[in-house]
């Protein structure tokens, strides 16, 4: 393989840049990156398919293409001289590209191969490819934090924003960033505001190199590094039209299913305020009753109208006026 990770690059409000290597970032973001500007890191994402489609163009003697890169998202005239790929500015050997894994994202970053994945605070992260031309996903230690099955990783975090209702205006409360999909949909569903905390630096380091998480760039959105259970409590009360929660499984983050965090998401709620609490798909699972718990403690910190919505995989919940 050409390369074994990424370089983590995080910009904070005091402009420093540098925290580079294959290193736990968390306790350092914490105490000086808390509120994080989000810069995306160019350079073109090559992934296995895009490797199959040049070795047919170079089999049938083209010395040219319309290649689809970053996930498809963009569309390059890629050029094929002898041994040589020539991407823009870029120029890469055909035999580098022969290393290019299947189930792997790569980046073209200072003229070479980079693989988007890293180890570290004890875990492995990637950017898992889906299918060709769609978002990928986010997999820590083997875990994928979208659903993959039957739908892509945008339309999944679309249909989450989806089951909050109409967002045009409304500040909104984003838990767990992720990739940043569910935040960049809600500003492109109309949101006027978006605060989205994400717990793990690791994560939002690698986010910074998906074309598909270029959106957090933008200025309605506020990037927070910080444990969303401390940051609840630092916020005011009726202070979001609308919170989107959307934690890793109940294994993995126990206490983000819990009554206590469920008082405080109805506390920052204004009165009239929504809440859709991704769950997961409880029909995989022997037991079942953890839902059953969900609904039940939402109920008990206040919340109405708690009710499933299978397409999204969550409850939706209402704070009364």
């Amino acid at each position: 393989m050409s390369s074994g990770g990424s370089i983590p690059l995080i910009t904070g409000a005091t402009g420093v840049r540098g925290l580079c290597g294959i290193f736990s970032l968390l306790e350092l973001s914490r105490a000086v990156y808390r509120r994080v500007r989000f810069r995306y890191v160019d350079g073109y994402v090559l992934t296995y398919w895009e490797v199959e489609e040049l070795e047919r163009a170079r089999s049938s003697g083209a010395t040219g293409l319309q290649l689809a890169v970053d996930f498809g998202l963009s569309t390059i005239r890629a050029k094929l001289s002898g041994r040589r790929l020539i991407l823009g500015d870029s120029e890469l050997s055909l035999d580098d590209l022969v290393a290019i894994e299947e189930g792997f994202a790569y980046k073209v970053l200072g003229g070479r191969l980079v693989r988007l994945d890293l180890y570290a605070s004890g875990r492995y992260y990637k950017l898992k490819p889906t299918s060709p031309r769609t978002a990928p996903t986010l997999e820590i230690s083997g875990i994928q934090m979208h659903r993959t099955v039957g739908v892509d990783p945008w339309t999944d975090s679309n249909l989450k924003v989806r089951a909050l209702g109409p967002l045009r205006g409304a500040k909104v409360l984003d838990i767990c960033t992720g990739l940043g999909y569910t935040a960049i949909a809600e500003v492109l569903s109309g949101a006027s505001s978006v605060l989205t905390v994400e717990v793990d630096p690791n994560v939002i380091a690698l986010a910074q190199y998906n074309p598909w998480s270029r959106g957090l760039e933008d200025s309605r959105v506020e990037l927070v590094l910080e444990d969303a259970a401390k940051l609840l409590k630092e916020l005011e009360d009726s202070s979001f039209d609308a919170v989107l929660h959307d934690p890793p499984r109940i294994s993995v983050a126990g206490e983000l299913y819990g009554l206590e965090f469920y008082r405080e998401l109805y506390r920052v709620l204004k009165p009239g305020g929504r809440l859709f609490h991704y769950v997961g798909e409880p029909g995989k699972h022997s037991n079942v009753s953890y839902v059953k718990g969900v609904k039940r403690r939402l109920e008990m910190a206040g919340f109405v109208g708690v009710t499933w919505v299978d397409y999204a995989r969550g409850f939706k919940a209402v704070k009364p006026r």
